[in-house]
């Protein structure tokens, strides 16, 4: 298992987990867990990844300015970069939920963008 941290700036942090063995799961639930998720929502989020249904999920706290990302195993570079930029989205909506800005003209934008970019490093470190 790999863990990155990425802090954007002063306004949010992303605790990213690659998952390369489900043995480490801990880690996960632990970061998970600190952000107030249930342990239903662990328990659906460990069986999806581990029986391949889904390749990602990103969890969320508002009020921590926190996001938590796992990344399952993917089948190609391609595919995990749609991942990163789908799971990418849901940091951004949380963000601009938390911080009350509007969906909409270059904010959003500039934000994802720069979400992206940072996640780019993880894909990079990152073999698939």
């Amino acid at each position: 298992m790999r863990k990155h941290i990425l802090n954007i700036k002063s306004y949010w942090k992303v605790v990213v987990f690659i998952v390369e063995d489900y043995n480490l799961f801990g880690n996960v639930i632990s970061s998970l867990r600190s952000l107030g998720c249930s342990w239903e929502n662990i328990k659906e989020v460990f069986e999806s990844l581990y029986h391949g249904k889904a390749m990602a999920f990103t969890y969320s706290n508002l009020e921590k300015h926190t996001s938590v990302m796992v990344f399952g195993k993917h089948n190609s570079k391609p595919d995990f970069l749609n991942s990163i930029v789908h799971e990418c989205e849901h940091v951004k909506q949380a963000m601009l939920k938390a911080y009350k800005v509007e969906d909409k003209d270059e904010p959003p934008a500039y934000t994802m963008g720069y979400l992206v970019s940072k996640m780019i490093s993880v894909l990079r470190l990152h073999t698939c």
